[in-house]
C-alpha cells in the first residue's frame, strides 16, 4: 500500500483528488496544534507522517514544515489564551489532577523569574520538555510580554522548519524506508496516546488512592 493510503485515511495518489491531500494535512496541522496544547503526542511520530506525505504529494519541505510549524505555535496561542482566561485557580486545579507537573511546573516557574532567560526557553523547544507549560504558566500569571511571547512562538516555526527538513531529507535519500516510516510513525503515535494516557491515569489514581 503507498504511504498516501495511510496518512489520508484513503487513497491519496494522483487520481484521489484535493479533498485526500487536504483531509491528511488538516489532520496533521491538528495533530501538532494538539501536541502543542499538551495532548500525549509524539512529535517524532508526527513528523514521520509529515515527511511521508509531503514525499507522496511532491510538497516542498519548507512548505510542509511551515505548516507544522504554525500549527504548532497555534497550539500554544490558544493554550495561553485558555490559562490567561481560566487564570491561577485553573492550573492548580491541573496541578492537582495531574501531580507529576508540579515539580516541572515549580522550575519553569523559577527559570522565568530568572534575568536573561529567553536563550534557555529557546533551547527547552528543542529539548521538547516542559515548553507547553511555559504558555500555561505564562497565560495563567498573564506575565506573559509580547516581545517574549513573540519569541517563542517564533521558535515554533524554526524548530517545525528544522525537523521537517531532517525528515523530508532522510525521505529523498532513502526513499525505499518511506512506507515503513509512515508505518512505524503510526504505531509510534498510537503508542504515544497509549503511554501517555495511561501516565494520566496513574497520576489521577495514585492521589485517590492515598486518601
Amino acid at each position: 500500500m503507498p504511504p498516501g493510503e495511510w496518512i489520508g485515511g484513503a487513497a491519496t495518489g494522483p487520481e484521489a483528488g484535493l479533498p485526500s491531500w487536504t483531509g491528511g494535512w488538516a489532520g496533521l496541522a491538528a495533530g501538532f496544534a494538539l501536541l502543542a496544547a499538551g495532548f500525549p503526542l509524539s512529535s517524532l511520530a508526527l513528523f514521520g507522517l509529515l515527511a511521508g506525505l509531503a514525499a507522496a504529494s511532491g510538497t516542498p519541505w519548507w512548505a510542509a514544515g511551515a505548516l507544522a510549524g504554525a500549527a504548532t505555535a497555534a497550539g500554544h496561542g490558544i493554550t495561553y489564551a485558555a490559562f490567561a482566561g481560566l487564570g491561577p485557580p485553573f492550573l492548580a486545579a491541573v496541578t492537582r489532577w495531574m501531580p507529576a507537573l508540579a515539580g516541572p511546573l515549580e522550575y519553569l516557574r523559577d527559570l522565568l523569574g530568572r534575568p536573561g532567560s529567553w536563550p534557555l526557553l529557546f533551547l527547552l523547544r528543542w529539548v521538547g520538555l516542559g515548553y507547553t507549560q511555559v504558555f500555561w504558566l505564562l497565560g495563567a500569571t498573564r506575565s506573559g510580554r509580547p516581545a517574549l511571547l513573540a519569541f517563542l512562538l517564533l521558535n515554533d516555526l524554526l524548530w517545525g522548519l528544522a525537523w521537517t527538513y531532517g525528515t523530508v531529507a532522510l525521505v529523498a535519500a532513502l526513499p525505499a524506508i518511506r512506507a515503513w516510516l509512515t508505518r512505524g510513525a503510526l504505531a509510534l503515535l498510537a503508542g504515544s496516546v497509549l503511554a501517555g494516557g495511561w501516565q494520566l491515569y496513574r497520576s489521577y489514581r495514585q492521589p485517590q488512592g492515598a486518601r
